[in-house]
C-alpha cells in the first residue's frame, strides 16, 4: 500500500482499522484481500455471531492448519458441491431443502455401489 494513514481517535482496534481501511483506494482494497483471502469468505452477519472458547479453539487450530496446507483452501461460493449445485446456491436452500438433496446424492452413491461387485477369495480372511 503506498501511503500509511494514522489510527487515531477513539474507538476498539477494529474500528480503528475500518477507519483506515476506508481511506485506500480499490486497488488497495484489493491488494488487501490478496494478502488476507479469508476475507472473501467471512459473511457480515458473522460479527453479530457470540463465539465459545472452544469454538474459537477450534477455528484457531483449523486456521493453523489451513495455513500448512494453502492447497486446502475454503471452497468458495462458485466451487461445484452436490447434485448438481455450487456452493452458495446449496447454502442458499433452506433446511429441508438441503437435507433432500443430501438424501438424493446418498440414495445415488448407495445404488451406485450396489452395481459394483468386488469378488473375494474363498481362502480369504476376514480383518477382524
Amino acid at each position: 500500500m503506498s501511503h500509511a494513514f494514522p489510527v487515531s481517535g477513539v474507538g476498539t482496534p477494529i474500528e480503528q482499522v475500518a477507519r483506515l481501511i476506508r481511506r485506500f483506494d480499490r486497488r488497495e482494497k484489493a491488494q488487501l484481500i490478496q494478502l488476507v483471502p479469508e476475507l472473501r469468505t467471512i459473511r457480515p452477519e458473522e460479527a453479530r455471531l457470540r463465539v465459545s472458547v472452544i469454538q474459537e479453539e477450534l477455528m484457531t487450530y483449523f486456521e493453523a492448519k489451513s495455513e500448512r496446507n494453502p492447497e486446502l483452501s475454503p471452497m468458495q461460493d462458485e466451487d461445484p458441491f452436490i447434485g448438481g449445485l455450487t456452493v452458495a446456491a446449496f447454502f442458499a436452500l433452506s433446511d429441508s431443502e438441503q437435507a433432500h438433496v443430501w438424501d438424493q446424492a446418498y440414495a445415488e452413491a448407495e445404488r451406485e455401489s450396489a452395481n459394483y461387485a468386488h469378488f473375494i477369495r474363498e481362502d480369504a480372511l476376514s480383518s477382524r
